[in-house]
């Protein structure tokens, strides 16, 4: 005992600054509530993008919804899948900065980190912006004042952040459990009702202009595939976590994609079955709110949690981005000032330099989410295919057990995200963005 004793003292422990143990850490349920609000918020606006694309071939292509979400579906289990791969071989963070670092070479890694900072900026002033027109439409008094309602959302998550990612978590846990259970409620009482219980907005004529071609469908697929945004935040903060750090973020990761795909599946059921096209003064979500709902208080309270879910996605990127600048700084390619970390585990300097960003671009497009979702959407397919190619490279280089599987897997995962970011950017980004058509709401 005495021998215990004595090796005891001889090691004595040294005292955690504040911040520093697992307190200040993530939980997996935590980290899907800081991590996965981006993603699982695209459920608001990613369904509306398919139908707004097959709505130009008249109301009878609307039952390719289905079709083409379970394409998206299949695509987001392969991101999954492959991000948990991410976290596994890049346990410190990174995503496809990381993994093109490692595989593919300094110059591919820096197009991978400018086109992650990129989307982590639009996350946050597209979530925002989204969040203030859904509010408007609640509350019309604030459409002239949709700026302004962005940037005192982006204030106060900046402040949040700034105290730790872990508290940020504990506030964002309210919303995202409201937003999953709304949005399962929409798709389990739609389903049951057999067809909807009331109608929202104007029915507007359409008349389709275009025939139910594979141009078409491409085009469906890479606007749907918005809804995939975020997916990658998880594998970006990885250091946010608690130990054993790579199973808790594999697990949000896992999470993560069984809810978003449930959502998706139901809602594209849900659009097929009572043939949903747009209507005037509403979005796509809204109607089949009132369809499960009804038009009463449950309604209501629907769209404001919506609401308060796309203004809290941008926290994603308060959790991801300062990580990924942190990296940054390591390789000399940023300041070393982003690199510094206050008492809890926060990256000032990172957190700080998302906000200046993001409300300079806020300003810049007066709080215009379709003037920000194309440019947005191909930063992240940038991301994707980086990372899902340079998987590819490392599974041929290192060749574990199973190393095939694995290479193959990503490989369709890369060839899937190429495609679909090649086909919005002719589609949308050089067409209607350049052109200043913005898509029609």
């Amino acid at each position: 005992m005495a021998y215990g004793l004595a090796r005891r003292e001889l090691r004595p422990r040294v005292p955690l600054r504040h911040g520093e143990g697992d307190k200040y850490h993530l939980t997996s349920v935590e980290g899907l509530a800081a991590l996965s609000l981006d993603a699982l918020s695209s459920v608001a606006y990613g369904p509306e993008a398919i139908v707004l694309v097959l709505i130009a071939a008249g109301t009878g292509a609307l039952s390719a919804t289905l079709p083409v979400t379970l394409v998206i579906a299949g695509l987001l289990a392969v991101l999954v899948v492959s991000y948990g791969q991410v976290i596994a071989v890049h346990p410190d963070g990174g995503g496809a900065y990381a993994v093109g670092k490692k595989d593919l070479g300094p110059t591919v890694s820096l197009l991978a980190a400018a086109s992650l900072v990129v989307d982590y900026v639009l996350t946050v002033t597209v979530s925002l912006a989204a969040g203030a027109a859904s509010l408007a439409s609640a509350f019309p008094v604030l459409g002239s004042h949709l700026l302004a309602v962005c940037l005192i959302g982006l204030a106060l998550l900046t402040a949040v952040n700034l105290r730790g990612v872990a508290e940020s978590a504990r506030v964002l846990m309210l919303p995202t459990v409201l937003f999953i259970v709304s949005i399962l409620g929409i798709v389990v009482l739609g389903l049951g009702r057999g067809h909807p219980v009331a109608f929202v907005g104007t029915v507007q004529p359409v008349h389709a202009t275009e025939a139910l071609s594979v141009l078409l469908l491409l085009k469906a697929f890479s606007s749907g595939c918005s809804a995939l945004t975020g997916v990658e935040a998880i594998a970006n903060g990885v250091p946010s976590f608690r130990e054993p750090r790579v199973k808790r973020a594999q697990h949000t990761e896992l999470m993560l994609g069984a809810l978003l795909g449930l959502m998706l599946i139901g809602m594209a059921l849900l659009i097929r079955r009572d043939h949903v096209a747009p209507r005037g003064g509403v979005t796509v979500l809204a109607q089949l709110t009132a369809g499960a709902y009804g038009t009463g208080w449950p309604y209501y309270a629907t769209n404001l949690i919506v609401t308060l879910a796309l203004a809290f996605a941008a926290n994603t990127s308060f959790g991801g981005l300062p990580v990924l600048m942190s990296l940054l700084a390591k390789d000399h390619r940023l300041p070393h000032l982003f690199g510094l970390r206050t008492e809890r585990p926060v990256y000032r300097w990172g957190v700080v330099t998302l906000a200046l960003l993001a409300a300079a671009l806020l300003i810049a497009v007066n709080a215009d989410t379709h003037r920000m979702i194309p440019l947005f959407a191909i930063g992240v397919f940038i991301g994707f295919t980086i990372s899902q190619t340079g998987l590819v490279r490392h599974w041929a280089g290192q060749r574990p057990h199973g190393w095939l599987r694995r290479a193959v897997l990503n490989g369709v995962g890369a060839v899937l995200t190429a495609v679909a970011g090649v086909v919005l950017l002719t589609t949308k980004f050089l067409g209607d963005w350049i052109a200043g058509h913005p898509r029609s709401s």
